[in-house]
Order: structure tokens, then sequence, then C-alpha cells
């Protein structure tokens, strides 16, 4: 059983509440800035929950593939993929061993997964070698540093079995260590968690504070590109 499975059910609660909605939509836009996904590309979704990414790039005309070791997730997903009437290859696995041939996808996303697992070099190391050559990599991280980083934490205090509880919060110098490639990075996320706001003046402090790259950002959107040989 995975650890996941206890929270499916209620997971996609978050994207209906006005904060998860915005959080989703800034999350998307840093995430499709460097994934540049394009209709007829085979895209791989790593840790691909209830599909909320996996169903965005369906629906954007790729040929989708997402793997996941929740099977509640997937029963979730897959449901929502045939009400969308969306052709999605689910897979039951981990990203520490994708059961894909090398150089099978154009891209691969990972949004927000590799906080949770036990190797995350690993699963990025995988994620490059079912790259084809030049292919995208591209991952969403939560940060340490930051009000969001904060929150979690202090939700984790209040209630150890909170979804939260085994996640491993990124700092900017970690991220040099999990692959020895260059990459891209682009912050934002910069709502404070706790506060009240206003949805059209939180995106202009949002898109100001991307413009900065400015500290305490709460989360990071990664790409890294396969050398073509």
């Amino acid at each position: 059983m995975s650890w996941f499975d206890t929270f499916a059910k209620d997971y996609d609660d978050w994207y209906r509440e006005k904060l998860g909605n915005f959080v989703d939509k800034v999350q998307k836009q840093l995430i499709e800035e460097l994934a540049e996904p394009k209709a007829g590309e085979k895209a791989l979704d790593i840790g691909s929950g209830t599909g909320n990414y996996a169903i965005w790039l369906a629906k954007k005309g790729l040929e989708v593939t997402a793997i996941d070791e929740s099977q509640e997730m997937i029963t979730i997903a897959k449901k929502k993929a045939e009400k969308d009437n969306l052709n999605i290859h689910l897979y039951l696995g981990k990203g520490e061993s994708l059961p894909f041939s090398q150089n099978s996808f154009d891209l691969v996303v990972s949004v927000t997964t590799i906080e949770f697992v036990d190797n995350p070099a690993q699963v990025l190391r995988e994620a490059i070698r079912v790259l084809k050559p030049g292919g995208r990599l591209v991952i969403g991280v939560l940060t340490k540093d930051s009000p969001w980083g904060e929150f979690y934490q202090s939700k984790i205090k209040r209630d150890p079995n909170n979804v939260y509880a085994k996640a491993h919060l990124f700092t900017e110098g970690e991220i040099d260590e999990l692959l020895n490639m260059h990459y891209m990075v682009k912050k934002g996320l910069y709502i404070d968690p706790l506060e009240e706001f206003d949805e059209k003046e939180a995106w202009k402090r949002e898109q100001r504070k991307q413009d900065e790259q400015a500290n305490r950002a709460g989360f990071f959107a990664i790409r890294w590109i396969k050398e073509a040989k």
C-alpha cells in the first residue's frame, strides 16, 4: 500500500479551493514556460497522482503516459480521463525504476513528486534515460526557504500523519546535487498561504516577483535538456 492511497479520495478538493486553484494556475504557468509542450509529442508524467498534469497535457494534444505508485490515485485519474474522453496510458510503479525503454519520450514532467520519493536523484536519472536526445525534463518542487515551506512544516508538527509528513522540501542549493547537468530554474508562488487575498492583485504581485526572480519563492520549476548525441 502506498502512503498516498490514504489521501487519494480527498486529494482533488485542494484544487477546488480558492487558494488551491490559484496555486495550481501559478505552478502550471511556470511548468508550461519551461516544458513548452507541443501537440503530438510523447510525454511522461512521473508521480501523476490523480492525473492533474497528465490530463492537462493530454488536453493540449500530447500523447500522455503516466505512472504513480498509488493504485487509489491511478483509479481516480483513470475515471477523470474517461470522463474527459482522453486516452492516457496509466501505469502503477515507481519513478526509481521506470518500465519504459530509453529514448521513448519528448517530454517528461514530474511535479511535487521527488519531495516524496526515497531516491530523488535516481528518479531523475531514470527520467533522463527514457527521454529522447534533445528532450526536456521539467520538474516542480516545493521549497523549504519560503512561507510555504514554513506552512508545511507547521502542518506536520500539528499532525504527523499529514500528507506532507514524508516530504523533503528542497533548498535551491540542493537542486545542484540532483543531476550533474546544466539546468534552468524559474521561481514562483510568492503568495503567503495564510493571508486573505484578492486574486487580481495576487497575480500582479506574483508576476512582479517572478520577473525579479525574488527570494522566498514557494515553488521552483526546473528544466534539464538531454544532450543530443
